[in-house]
């Protein structure tokens, strides 16, 4: 059990201090939905943090009288931005020699050489400025107060919280959380005014707890409350869970409404709604009356929602008992159909053409601000993009909030990399993967621009135990029913001719990396001339055995160093990458076997270095991104952007430099 609060020595928030603290956090939800007829707190600001190092994670961890001090959330405790002070960022020259591309390693000597030995850690840390939890790993205490109104109950959302975590309110153990996705955690009544918020997180690896999370993922998992934590002060138990919205066709919804438990039991419950309600608040009383907790209606002056003229609707529910209004909730959505018709994706009828990217949610760190959402969809608009598949987990609902708006359209699946037939047997990770796929779906299920839900990204699916196959059934099964349909289920697959579960894929999507693997085999001119004939041979199987299953591209691409030159033959030169991704892209976009393509990566992304090499992962990045890390953008971005946005009847080819036109244009020929 959890102590309560009580005061630590050092420069400490003190108790004269929590109302103020616990008054001031923000009311207006950082994403959709909106809950009008709640007491909104937003727990985005100053908490109180403690990292307690490698200790066992236990809900008996005595925290009262632990030293802390005030950190900002959203936070990745092991992943805090680093900015140098010597003035330069992450990929530029003088980084790379002094700090080392992750700011936690000494870096190059040169750097130092002007200075005696006994001061060059010195130098490093006054240039460099490293975070000392930097690629930490252990348990941290995060703690915070909330002001509400007496014998109310309340509901916590958490928007992420890795990679495990124990919850808390008022000392009482609520929850006990694992993987990456958003969760809510139901907070009894209490008499008291301020209640105390207290979260450990565990950002070890553990196979036993929580499996979910392994080692070996491609990216850095960082670890703290890493997106938005929302309070919410409840008029009872019985309360809108959700509000789901399903377009029918071009004009018509069915719409299921979610009940807390406790409204098992209350008689006489009925609801209100209003579609595209402009006025503030719930002023239900006009609003028309619906009884029961799914119906099928028309949506009043409905207008679809499409790529280029992304139209959103809204709509506002009220619960009410009698004339007492318990609860209220405005969701946004859009009118859209989607269906895989032969080798076709369709939307609204019409067939889709896919572009676009893999995208990481990470910068530098795993807590990314509004504006580089912002940026980063510009960028994906300005290179052409209509796609982004979501690597390997949850997408950030404010991303899709952005893409519903943009018109982007997403694949969004659950936490995984590489899954064997080990995790598919253990009971526990099937658990947790089944959990986090539930919420996947609870969270997105309004958004129009997330088109499909995907699974075990790269995962054994070339394996016939009964354990493997039990897996893939079940979490296509679930996905599918979840989303009552509405989305399209596959998992990116590397298996492709010996995947032995595409029976379960709504679209077929292979991953293949011609020319690149292994990455420090030098380059080949030969596999980079064979790319077509690959995704031709792909094309042709699956036309054979699944004619009425599309096929996607959704991984394809090379590495290479931002800022690092050479002829393009050279792999991890900027001009090799981009020879590579032009190949890909030609090919599949003259291909009318392939429904679309996703080229792995939007931008760079740390790795966590204890799972490869400097040789395979140089700067303790994965660098396949077409921008590097601070979105600095790479010759394959530019030469991307100038085959998506050519007029008709302008050159279609590869775009080389002067020095190797001659020499390679003949690699490709439309």
């Amino acid at each position: 059990m959890y102590q309560a609060w009580a005061p630590a020595a050092g420069p400490r928030l003190r108790l004269a201090a929590l109302a103020a603290v616990a008054t001031a956090w923000p009311q207006d939800t950082p994403s959709w939905p909106k809950f009008p007829g709640r007491k909104v707190q937003v727990l985005n600001g100053t908490w109180q943090f403690a990292f307690l190092g490698d200790v066992p994670l236990s809900a008996g961890i005595e925290v009262a009288d632990v030293a802390t001090d005030a950190v900002e959330v959203p936070d990745a405790f092991d992943m805090r931005p680093e900015v140098p002070r010597c003035g330069c960022w992450p990929e530029a020259e003088a980084c790379e020699l002094c700090c080392g591309r992750g700011f936690g390693t000494f870096g190059s000597s040169q750097c130092w050489q002007a200075l005696p030995e006994e001061d060059r850690t010195a130098g490093f840390e006054q240039c460099c400025g490293p975070s000392p939890l930097r690629y930490r790993r252990g348990v941290a205490l995060y703690r915070s107060f909330v002001q509400v109104p007496a014998k109310s109950s309340g509901l916590l959302l958490f928007g992420a919280c890795t990679l495990r975590c124990l919850v808390a309110v008022d000392g009482v153990f609520l929850a006990d959380h694992s993987g990456l996705s958003a969760f809510n955690v139901p907070v009894p009544a209490s008499e008291s005014t301020l209640r105390t918020v207290t979260v450990l997180v565990d950002n070890r690896f553990n196979q036993v707890t929580h499996p979910v999370h392994q080692l070996k993922y491609d990216w850095y998992q960082a670890g703290g409350l890493i997106r938005a934590v929302q309070f919410h002060s409840l008029r009872g138990l019985v309360y809108l869970q959700a509000v789901e919205v399903f377009p029918r066709s071009a004009a018509e919804v069915e719409v299921d409404f979610r009940l807390s438990v406790a409204a098992e039991n209350v008689q006489g419950l009925h609801f209100r709604w209003r579609f595209d309600d402009t006025a503030e608040g719930c002023s239900w009383q006009q609003w028309p009356t619906v009884s029961c907790c799914s119906s099928n209606t028309s949506v009043p002056d409905a207008k679809l929602w499409t790529p280029q003229q992304p139209h959103l609707h809204r709509l506002k529910v009220a619960l009410l008992l009698g004339e007492e209004l318990l609860d209220c909730q405005e969701v946004r959505f859009g009118l859209r159909t989607l269906e895989a018709k032969g080798r076709e994706i369709r939307l609204n009828g019409q067939k889709l053409s896919l572009f676009g990217l893999n995208r990481h949610d990470l910068w530098s760190s795993a807590v990314l601000t509004q504006e580089q959402l912002v940026q980063d969809v510009q960028l994906l608009k300005n290179l052409g993009a209509n796609f982004v598949r979501g690597a390997h987990y949850a997408q950030d609902q404010r991303f899709l909030d952005l893409c519903d708006e943009q018109g982007l359209l997403v694949w969004e699946e659950v936490l995984g990399w590489q899954n064997t037939p080990q995790d598919f047997a253990d009971g526990i990770f099937m658990m947790q993967s089944l959990k986090l796929a539930d919420e996947m779906v609870a969270a997105s299920v309004n958004h129009p621009s997330v088109i499909f839900f995907g699974f075990f990204n790269e995962g054994r699916s070339d394996d016939p135990s009964p354990a493997t196959e039990a897996a893939y059934h079940s979490m296509s099964q679930r996905l599918r029913e979840r989303s009552k349909s509405s989305r399209l289920i596959s998992w990116g697959s590397n298996a492709a001719a010996n995947d032995r579960y595409l029976h379960y894929a709504d679209v077929c999507s292979f991953h293949a990396y011609p020319a690149w693997y292994p990455s420090d085999a030098p380059g080949n001119l030969e596999e980079v001339k064979g790319i077509p004939l690959i995704w031709e041979a792909y094309g042709r199987y699956v036309a054979e055995l699944f004619p009425e299953k599309p096929l996607l591209i959704t991984e394809a691409g090379a590495g290479g160093l931002y800022g690092h030159h050479g002829p393009s033959e050279e792999k991890w030169s900027e001009e090799y990458q981009s020879l590579l991704m032009q190949m890909h892209y030609l090919s599949i976009f003259t291909n009318p076997s392939i429904a679309g393509l996703a080229l792995w990566q939007f931008a760079d992304v740390p790795i966590d270095r204890q799972t490869s090499s400097e040789e395979h992962r140089p700067r303790g990045l994965n660098n396949k991104g077409v921008l590097s890390l601070s979105r600095q953008p790479k010759l394959a971005f530019q030469a991307l952007r100038l085959l998506r946005n050519r007029k008709e009847g302008e050159y279609f080819g590869l775009i080389l430099p002067p020095e190797d036109s001659e020499r390679l244009t003949g690699l490709f020929k439309v």
